[in-house]
C-alpha cells in the first residue's frame, strides 16, 4: 500500500469527500485526488497537519510502517475510530514476547549459577568466621571463596529475569484485549 491509498483509505474512514477534506486543509479537491492517485505528494507541513488530523504517524503516512517503539496511545484512536482502517502490524507482539523471552535467559543462566554454587558448597563444605560468628554451608562457601558479591549478582539478575518475563506476559495479554 502506498501513501495515495493509506490516504483514502484514511479519508473515507472518517467518511469524508476529497472536496471535504480539502476544506479542511485549505486545498483544492484536485491537489487531494492527486496525492491519492500518487501523482503528488503532500509536503512536510501538510504530512505533519494530516498525520494529526488523522491521529497516526507520519511514518505510517509515508511507508505504512509504525516506529519501533510505538505506545499503546499511538495505536489506539478513540476520538475518530480510525483503528479499524489502519493496519498495526502483527510483529508489534514481538517487542513483548523479545521481553518474555530474555527474561527467561536470563533466568536460565542465572539459575544455573546459582545450583553451581549450591553443588560446589556441598561438595568442597566451608566454614568462615567473621569476627566471633562462623558461618558454615552456603554462606560459610561464599564468604570463604570470596565469591558473595558473584552470588548476590545473580540473585538480582534471577530477580530481574523474572520481572522481564512477567511484564512481557502481562504486555502480551493486554495487547489482546
Amino acid at each position: 500500500m502506498n501513501l495515495g491509498e493509506r490516504l483514502t483509505r484514511l479519508r473515507k474512514c472518517k467518511g469524508l469527500s476529497q472536496e471535504q477534506l480539502a476544506e479542511e486543509f485549505n486545498l483544492t479537491r484536485q491537489t487531494i485526488s492527486k496525492w491519492e492517485l500518487n501523482q503528488s505528494a503532500p509536503d512536510i507541513d501538510s504530512l505533519i497537519k494530516l498525520s494529526d488530523y488523522f491521529g497516526v504517524t507520519t511514518d505510517y503516512l509515508i511507508k505504512g510502517e509504525w516506529p519501533n517503539v510505538v505506545s499503546r496511545s499511538d495505536i489506539e484512536f478513540s476520538q475518530s475510530n480510525i483503528s479499524a482502517c489502519v493496519e498495526v502490524p502483527a510483529n508489534r507482539n514481538n517487542l513483548h514476547k523479545g521481553y518474555f523471552y530474555l527474561g527467561i535467559v536470563t533466568m536460565s543462566v542465572c539459575l544455573i549459577g546459582i545450583i553451581a554454587f549450591v553443588v560446589c558448597s556441598a561438595l568442597n563444605p566451608w566454614t568462615a568466621m567473621i569476627g566471633n560468628r562462623t558461618y558454615d554451608g552456603l554462606l560459610g562457601f561464599l564468604i570463604g571463596t570470596k565469591t558473595l558479591w558473584f552470588f548476590i549478582i545473580l540473585s538480582v539478575l534471577f530477580f530481574c529475569g523474572g520481572l522481564s518475563t512477567a511484564y512481557g506476559i502481562v504486555k502480551s495479554l493486554d495487547t489482546k484485549k
